[in-house]
């Protein structure tokens, strides 16, 4: 009876978990990926060798060079924060493989630091720590491939979301330890693109070798230092966050203070009319008073129990490039307190180069609030400029119980103060959001 042949190994065996010595260094190295290693860079010396099927290392890349400390240790565990469950919140993570890489843009250098972590059960991610703003992100393979779309500005669709992008730059490796699944080395280079989409971010990376293009997709989201240095179980206090993740989403992005000015502006206006509306605005006295004389009379304010609030107001007949002033004086009958009040109006015009122009205050209108109500001796006396077109008359009034426009108009001011401020802040955040990004100007509206 013939047998059928066993089927072809799709993957070498798995690596030999006990220590192996690097063939350049001597130093102990434990994989700890099994069969899905690919390129195991030693921690000492940074020779970069291929586990070979009978578990020993093959050299690929001999190298001497400095041993850099990272701000996560190879081979520590930790369990991520479960809100991220898309990227393997709640499931503990080895760090597998660190790798630094960086992008120089208009003469300035973006380090940052990758994790490779993994999980025999989950795969692999990465932990991404931007080392010039303090800012990490937490990222794994893209379940298919986004859609490009063109235009000015590059977008992307994804899963019925848009995302825009933010930069494109040349990323280079220029430090390696630790294992991977697939071949790098120091000086490799590609080309990343990222788009944004708060609270998520694509990353498209892509890597000419010789067997052609590879193309990568990742799919990120922010997180915070202290949620990193907790999941890891660090000692001391978490690095500063000196910066804002592309993907973060903006904490002023609200629409309660919109919904609360809306509300409270119908309030307002439904407060402004039963105000206004419960006001008299009585006249008290008006007439005409010949210039250069004095007027007095006797007038009854208001009720005695109660305060009322007053306008004067003077009105100059037939004045131009001129002005009228008036002295107001209300002597209280029974206390004998007074309250003065100056009213000037002024009118003037003129033509400059062709252009006819005209200013001034006519008529002036002047409150007074918190007035006792009572008996009071009227007294105005009345100056008038003689250049010009002095006023034929002054027609002077007082009302009584009238709106003051600083209880009307206040509280509109106050009403779109913090949705102003409110919209400054999250400008500000958006600002700082792309200021690093190549569209520095733009965007504002994510």
């Amino acid at each position: 009876m013939n047998h059928p042949a066993p089927p072809t190994k799709l993957f070498r065996e798995e690596a030999k978990t006990g220590a192996i010595e690097c063939p350049a260094c001597g130093a102990p190295i434990t994989l700890r990926g099994f069969g899905g290693v690919e390129q195991v860079a030693c921690a000492y010396c940074g020779t970069v060798c291929k586990p070979e099927d009978d578990g020993n290392l093959d050299v690929v890349q001999q190298a001497q060079r400095q041993h850099r400390t990272s701000m996560l240790p190879l081979h520590k565990r930790g369990t991520l924060p479960a809100r991220l469950s898309e990227h393997g919140g709640g499931q503990t993570w080895e760090i597998l493989g660190i790798m630094w890489r960086e992008v120089v843009s208009d003469g300035v250098t973006y380090p940052w630091q990758e994790f490779l972590l993994f999980n025999p059960y989950q795969g692999y991610r990465w932990l991404i720590y931007q080392m010039s703003d303090g800012v990490w992100g937490l990222g794994g393979p893209l379940l298919g491939a986004p859609e490009l779309l063109p235009g000015g500005t590059p977008t992307a669709t994804w899963r019925g979301e848009t995302y825009k992008h933010f930069t494109t730059g040349n990323a280079r490796v220029t430090y390696v330890e630790g294992e991977f699944p697939w071949q790098v080395l120091v000086n490799d280079v590609a080309q990343a693109n990222d788009y944004v989409c708060p609270p998520n971010m694509l990353s498209i990376e892509v890597q000419h070798g010789e067997d052609g293009v590879d193309v990568n997709f990742t799919s990120m989201q922010p997180i915070e230092p202290q949620e990193v240095w907790t999941a890891f179980g660090m000692a001391g206090p978490a690095p500063d966050k000196r910066g804002i993740h592309p993907a973060e989403i903006n904490p002023y992005k609200s629409k309660f203070y919109f919904v609360a000015a809306i509300l409270l502006f119908v309030t307002w206006i439904g407060a402004l009319i039963f105000y206004s509306s419960a006001r008299t605005n009585a006249v008290v006295y008006t007439g005409s008073i010949t210039p250069g004389e004095v007027l007095t009379e006797q007038l009854e304010i208001g009720d005695a129990d109660r305060k009322t609030t007053l306008e004067f107001e003077l009105v100059a007949q037939g004045m131009n490039n001129s002005w009228a002033y008036a002295e107001v004086m209300l002597v209280d009958m029974t206390s004998e307190e007074a309250i003065t009040v100056g009213l000037e109006t002024d009118a003037w015009s003129g033509v400059d180069q062709g252009e006819s122009w005209s200013e001034g205050t006519n008529p002036r209108r002047v409150t007074v609030g918190g007035v006792d109500g009572g008996s009071y001796l009227l007294q105005v006396q009345t100056q008038l400029d003689s250049s010009g077109d002095p006023a034929d008359a002054l027609k002077f009034t007082i009302r009584q119980d009238v709106p003051l426009g600083r209880y009307m108009f206040l509280p509109f001011f106050i009403i779109v103060l913090f949705p102003a401020l409110n919209l400054a802040r999250k400008l500000g955040f958006e600002t700082k959001r792309w200021a690093n990004s190549d569209h520095a100007t733009s965007s504002w509206e994510s």
